[in-house]
């Protein structure tokens, strides 16, 4: 499960498909964004396009639902409403899950694109009395995540930013879309398990590092 993510204020390539009404990301950059805190989303009504800060994961009496299985989103009634009428896409540079390591715990990877380029989560969002927030539409992983985690974010090319948004777009138009992103553009590392701490965000946190030689060995 993709539990922590990472953004930075170079969205050229969404800034380019719409013509937008809003665009508000504060902060400008972090390199740690954990469930409950917000992320920058992007959401059409209509042909204009607003870019504003959300928070990570659905609120539910159990805690944050950060995904949404993209096998079962357009039946489970948590999701099934927003998946006809609350598409997003969740703009981020990298994101992070942890290996299971046995007895030595759990070991963080920084996962991304090769050239370190925007990626656009399918995601779906909602709005409370309280805040607005967002939960992301997972795949099965890809030969680069699976070296970590079962699961992955579904990445959407941008072709496909503007069918997912659409509110016209069918269920059986959607579904197709949520799938694995190709391994081969992407890469993953470890790096410091301080990631997992909270309040912990700085350009400390896409270190590589060697497990074995513990935070300080790099690649």
């Amino acid at each position: 499960m993709c539990n922590t993510l990472r953004y930075k204020d170079r969205m050229e390539e969404a800034y380019a498909k719409w013509e937008f009404s809003e665009v508000r990301i504060t902060p400008k950059l972090r390199f740690r964004v954990p469930p409950s805190e917000p992320a920058p989303v992007l959401t059409v009504q209509g042909d204009k396009a607003s870019i504003r800060m959300m928070n990570f994961g659905f609120a539910t009496q159990r805690g944050r639902q950060m995904m949404a299985r993209g096998e079962t989103v357009a039946k489970l009634p948590m999701f099934r409403d927003g998946f006809k009428h609350r598409r997003c896409l969740i703009l981020v540079h990298g994101f992070y899950d942890s290996e299971d390591m046995g007895k030595q715990g759990r070991q963080p990877w920084h996962l991304h694109l090769k050239d370190d380029g925007l990626m656009a989560f399918a995601g779906l969002w909602e709005s409370r009395a309280d805040a607005d927030n967002f939960t992301i539409v997972s795949a099965p992983a890809n030969s680069v995540v699976a070296r970590v985690i079962d699961r992955m974010p579904v990445i959407l090319p941008q072709e496909l930013w503007r069918p997912w948004l659409q509110a016209d777009s069918k269920a059986e138009d959607l579904q197709p879309m949520l799938v694995p992103f190709p391994s081969d553009r992407m890469e993953a590392y470890p790096v410091t398990r301080k990631v997992n701490q909270k309040g912990f965000d700085g350009p400390e946190c896409i270190l590589p590092i060697v497990p074995e030689q513990g935070d300080l060995g790099l690649f």
